[in-house]
């Protein structure tokens, strides 16, 4: 479902736009006319937001929830490429290119998404290039990270993955508590292991033995304590 933000009952209270790091360094005027062409839609957990099938020529960006951005291989196996969360955006290969994307995005909760088509963040870009230069900011330290990942999947022993996602997840998704660390995980082992390039089974296994060792406790399917450790 699409509503324009002048209809949000949330843009109302708190402008999305403080949410936003590529909007970061703009004034409140210049915020104001972000926002009138901002667009809002909505999805329910589980639902594909993009697909090769499914083209849509805009930027997203996350003001609620969090999703997942796949590529499928030609098996049908796919490889989680990102994911991401409030404040985040997706959709920029389109606007820059207007090569069609091959990618897959699907909400891993209920979420909220303000978009802004082509032409408009084409003209906004003209207009506001401090807009620009965060995009690129952005961009580049995602093109870190996917080098990373690239890096990890080719050389990196199972037990230095576990670790670097332990880190990551503890960072993005945990809370601290009189424990340990909480976090909520954002995926199910079977996505746990695609983000990895690993087996489902490899992963259980690994999260098992970390647990037998008391670096951590498994709290259902979808929460892991991070065991607080003296030196």
């Amino acid at each position: 479902m699409a509503v324009s933000c002048q209809q949000c009952e949330f843009c109302n209270h708190h402008s999305c736009m403080h949410r936003v790091p590529i909007f970061s360094s703009l004034t409140n005027e210049e915020m104001k006319q972000v926002q009138q062409i901002i667009v809002h839609r909505y999805y329910k957990k589980g639902e594909y937001i993009l697909s090769p099938l499914k083209p849509m020529h805009c930027l997203f960006i996350l003001n609620e929830g969090k999703v997942k951005v796949v590529r499928v291989n030609q098996s049908g196996k796919e490889q989680i490429l990102y994911l991401l969360s409030i404040g985040d955006f997706f959709g920029e290969t389109a606007l820059f290119t207007g090569i069609p994307s091959d990618i897959v995005v699907e909400a891993l909760e209920d979420t909220r998404l303000c978009t802004i088509s082509k032409a408009q963040f084409s003209a906004l870009l003209k207009q506001l290039p401090d807009i620009a230069l965060k995009v690129c900011e952005e961009l580049t330290h995602r093109l870190h990270r996917m080098e990373t990942m690239v890096e990890s999947l080719g050389s990196k022993p199972v037990d230095e993955r576990m670790d670097d996602l332990l880190k990551e997840f503890s960072k993005k998704y945990g809370k601290y508590t009189s424990e340990g660390i909480l976090i909520q995980l954002p995926l199910s082992r079977e996505e746990l292991a695609n983000y990895l390039g690993l087996t489902r089974e490899t992963v259980s296994r690994k999260l098992a033995k970390l647990q037998n060792e008391g670096v951590l406790k498994l709290m259902g399917h979808k929460q892991i304590l991070l065991i607080h450790r003296k030196k």
